[in-house]
């Protein structure tokens, strides 16, 4: 066997070895440390895949800042079934009154609307846009202390304007006649008479 013949039969053998091993690494990494996957995924534009890697280190560590990546990239994507599913359980996390409250805490002056607020907004709208109107409109109200701005009531009801949606106006309607605005702050009240009129068509 020619000298050449050696060097490309170590060389093909040194690359096969290579490519083993770094298969290996690979389904070592998807099976055995999806938060890697999850932020490699990501940061390769890959935002499906790196929304299943981060549900699935939510699922193994119970951590919510996986759900919050997950629920996040999902709104950057405007996956409406998956900011529903990932909004959903970051809810329901023990942990989310604390989370939002650290993430409030880092709004700048000014702004109005609170991290718990802009979460029930998006879980709210999109599962309106995924068909659950009813469950949105509820859904929306759970969260309603006072009147703040940029609520999720009002959120889902933008919604529901710009879709002509009129028997969805209705509900709102009806269920802000059950709030009592007499125990509202004075620009709360003033931000539900507003928000109130136009329901009105």
């Amino acid at each position: 066997m020619s000298v050449d013949k050696v060097i490309i039969r170590t060389f093909l053998s040194t690359l096969a070895a290579i490519a083993l091993l770094f298969g290996i690494m690979l389904l070592a990494l998807v099976a055995f440390f999806p938060s890697t996957m999850m932020e490699l995924t990501y940061n390769l534009g890959m935002d499906a895949s790196s929304i299943r890697y981060a549900e699935r280190a939510y699922d193994w560590h119970k951590d919510e800042y996986f759900i919050v990546h997950a629920m996040e990239t999902a709104i950057g994507m405007k996956d409406t079934e998956k900011i529903e599913e990932c909004g959903e359980r970051f809810i329901a996390d023990e942990k989310f009154d604390e989370y939002c409250a650290a993430q409030n805490k880092r709004l700048p002056e000014g702004v109005e609307l609170t991290y718990e607020q802009y979460v029930y907004g998006q879980v709210c709208v999109a599962k309106y846009e995924n068909g659950d109107k009813v469950g949105a409109v509820a859904r929306a109200f759970e969260l309603t202390v006072g009147f703040p701005q940029n609520n999720a009531v009002v959120a889902v009801l933008y919604t529901a304007i710009a879709d002509g949606d009129t028997t969805t106006i209705q509900w709102i309607r009806e269920k802000m006649n059950g709030l009592n605005p007499q125990t509202f702050s004075a620009s709360e009240k003033a931000y539900f008479d507003e928000v109130f009129a136009l329901t009105n068509g």
